[in-house]
């Protein structure tokens, strides 16, 4: 039987912010096989995917059946991402489906397990802020994004003190977004920390695999891995660029 028509039996939310882990985790759990494709389906101002702007989406929650259908693994596992920047929009867009609105007092946690039966949510967060931020400034000025694009920058990325401080605040405030969102349905996430996972995502998807109780055969065969860590000299001299020129406007400020 084809997967058209039929709904997950368990669904996985990865929630995250920008240079958080969480592409590397997604990759890692879909080379598995077991557990659908995970990709930003939901992350857009128009609502959409990038993948998917071809796909009328005035009818939310056929786009979302279709979404599913399209990237359910055989076994019944749906999986997403969901950023802190777009998890209110979503929301919004959520319950803006007629059914949904014709019942205003309907708990958001109801809405989200008819779309998405048996949901979980995986929260990948960073230790370091500064690093992810100067991570983002740099994919911002670079437009790499992963280890596997082929892109020709048109000009070398520039430190900018005020661009990374934005997005170290950026992430607070995102995360925020993701623990409100939690709290509202009343959910505890299971947690994956980058720099506990980075060099090995294998022994953490088999662990999210574990948490979400999809039964596994005596030896999972990941795919061959594709993405690969981004960091360099550059980024680490930016890093402590940074730290230190805060420092100094701290001590600028309480002297």
């Amino acid at each position: 039987m084809g997967l058209r028509g039929m709904q997950p039996h368990t669904s996985y939310f990865i929630c995250a912010t920008p240079r958080s882990g969480s592409t590397l985790l997604s990759e890692a759990l879909a080379r598995t096989g077991l557990a659908g494709r995970p990709n930003e389906f939901f992350c857009h101002p128009r609502g959409y995917g990038a993948s998917y702007e071809g796909w009328d989406i005035s009818d939310y929650r056929t786009y979302i059946r279709r979404v599913i259908e399209a990237t359910m693994t055989p076994n019944g596992v749906f999986g997403a991402k969901m950023m802190g920047g777009f998890v209110w929009d979503f929301v919004s867009r959520v319950r803006q489906i007629p059914e949904f609105a014709a019942q205003p007092g309907m708990p958001l946690k109801a809405m989200l397990d008819e779309l998405f039966p048996n949901l979980h949510h995986i929260w990948v967060t960073r230790r370091n802020k500064v690093r992810q931020a100067v991570s983002w400034w740099m994919s911002t000025q670079t437009n790499q994004w992963t280890s596997v694009e082929v892109v020709r920058a048109e000009r070398e990325p520039v430190y900018d003190f005020a661009a990374i401080d934005h997005n170290v605040q950026e992430i607070v405030m995102r995360e925020a977004a993701l623990q409100a969102y939690f709290d509202e349905i009343g959910v505890k996430p299971f947690v994956v920390v980058y720099e506990d996972y980075h060099d090995e995502p294998e022994e953490t998807a088999l662990a999210v695999l574990r948490y979400l109780d999809i039964p596994l055969p005596p030896t999972v065969q990941f795919a061959e891995r594709r993405l690969r860590k981004q960091a360099n000299e550059l980024s680490e001299a930016w890093v402590q660029r940074y730290r230190d020129e805060k420092q100094q406007a701290w001590l600028r400020r309480i002297w």
